[in-house]
């Protein structure tokens, strides 16, 4: 079968629609770092599909930070992939030509780096997960230990961390003369435009005070809130897109029908048109983005360490089990909804029902395991702040805290019938060496998780009645099951 690329675009089967000329003709505007499947099927389809309505200078350059996959996927296809989108009733296919470039940092560095400092560049986006941000998730401050930070404050060739990237470039920037750039966090973050200025503020501050001072005054970082439910690819996967499309496509992404995109409209130096294909600009994303934490990422990790502990592979099987449905419904509805602010207007408990409908979609392979990485960056954001406004209102939250045992469960390695589970995390040595001595004394498991203060702070670990309440769970949890712990 022959690959997707511009030479055999138009051999696309009938039912997928091609990308528009404003997508494939249109010359950069944005560096993108971290070009994984969530940015393909998200800002990047969005971006094109901006194009279709008001053509602009608004081509990607996407980079690749750590593994070289992508690129090698992408530059074979001149830099085209398809994006499917299945709601569960109705599906649709579309090519998408808006990425122009593709780059892995460690080898093309100097090209990245030509990138973020060209004048032609006015918007630079960010999906690389919680941790690629060496930060504190607890706190909101740069790991000053983190290994990469520490490389990039002594400098060297090539950047190693995300906010060494940015920093670096930036400096190019200032250098060539050129302003006017905007810097878009989309990762789950609270507060990710605040957060990340905040970082690069940190860091730049230690190493030149002169360009902490001019990224003051020429850059800005809104935040945004980004929802779309993106499995990761699979043979499986790419072998249905390939029949779909009629020509094999390696960088194919499956994806769900729903897309939100929040954004602060505070940019530098133009945009596309985001809110003509359904961006919302606002001048307060934070409580989208609060109600989007703690409503669908906090419950996909609940669903994440119980479906993991019961073996179950993907969120629709989660949900296709009575029982842990009713614990995610109720979860939703009865502690993390009443305990979250919402926008204005906004009918919190219609979005958490079609959240519950979004995670019953089976044609989305969602994994567990996938959704499960990560918990250390993710429970502080996720879970904690509606777990302490719960314990200052005396909200018992038996849900979350149920959720929470699962995930000192989780850590012990073993689900309940004894098979191996991988804990890919950035704190997976530390977890690790804290949980084993413990792991069969619920009472000292939760001392000793709970006092790791980089996630869960100073104060939780002093709560007794948390503390008991947790431990009466992970007991009946180590005696029966996880199942068997779920509140009645």
């Amino acid at each position: 079968m022959n690959r997707l690329s511009r030479r055999t675009l138009g051999d696309v089967a009938p039912r997928v629609a091609r990308p528009p000329a404003a997508a494939l003709d249109a010359t950069v505007g944005i560096v993108h770092l971290g070009l994984g499947a969530f940015h393909r099927a998200h800002q990047a389809i969005l971006t094109q599909r901006a194009l279709a309505v008001a053509p602009g200078r608004w081509a990607i350059s996407g980079a690749s930070l750590r593994g070289a996959a992508v690129r090698d996927s992408l530059r074979p296809q001149d830099c085209l992939y398809t994006v499917i989108e299945n709601d569960g009733v109705e599906e649709g296919a579309s090519v998408v030509g808006v990425v122009r470039e593709v780059l892995w940092a460690p080898e093309e560095g100097r090209a990245l780096l030509a990138r973020l400092a060209a004048p032609a560049t006015r918007i630079v986006t960010l999906t690389v997960t919680e941790k690629g941000y060496c930060h504190n998730p607890a706190s909101g401050e740069l790991d000053w230990t983190h290994p990469d930070i520490r490389a990039d404050l002594v400098g060297g060739d090539s950047p190693q961390s995300t906010i060494g990237w940015l920093a670096r470039g930036l400096a190019e920037r200032q250098a060539a003369g050129a302003s006017g750039l905007t810097v878009l966090c989309c990762d789950n973050m609270a507060r990710n435009g605040r957060t990340l200025e905040g970082l690069v503020r940190q860091f730049t501050m230690a190493q030149d005070s002169g360009l902490a001072a001019w990224i003051e005054d020429e850059v800005r970082f809104p935040s945004s809130m980004v929802d779309r439910i993106v499995p990761a690819a699979t043979p499986a996967s790419l072998d249905y897109a390939a029949a779909l499309l009629g020509l094999r496509d390696e960088a194919a992404v499956s994806t769900e029908g729903f897309a939100q995109w929040v954004i602060e409209d505070d940019f530098a130096a133009g945009r596309p048109l985001w809110e003509a294909v359904g961006a919302e600009l606002v001048r307060d994303v934070r409580p989208f983005q609060e109600l989007k934490l703690r409503l669908l990422n906090g419950a996909h990790s609940a669903i994440a360490y119980l479906g993991a502990l019961e073996g179950l592979p993907f969120v629709a099987d989660v949900m296709a089990d009575p029982a842990l449905a009713r614990f995610i419904e109720r979860l939703m509805l009865e502690e993390i909804a009443p305990l979250t602010p919402a926008p204005p207007g906004f009918d919190v408990d219609a979005y958490a029902r079609a959240l519950l409908h979004r995670f019953r979609n089976k044609s989305l392979q969602h994994r567990t395991l996938q959704i499960a990485m990560d918990g250390s960056q993710k429970i502080p954001v996720r879970w904690l702040p509606v777990l302490r406004e719960g314990r200052r209102r005396g909200f018992p939250c038996r849900h979350l805290v149920t959720a929470l045992a699962a995930w000192l469960r989780f850590l012990g390695g073993r689900d309940e019938v004894g098979r191996e589970l991988p804990l890919d995390d950035p704190m997976a040595s530390q977890l690790r060496a804290t949980v084993a001595p413990v792991a069969h004394d619920p009472a000292a498991l939760v001392q000793a998780v709970l006092g790791i203060e980089e996630v869960f702070g100073p104060d939780l670990r002093q709560d007794r009645p948390l503390t008991d309440q947790l431990t009466g769970v992970l007991t009946r949890m180590a005696h029966a099951r996880a199942r068997a712990a779920l509140p009645g």
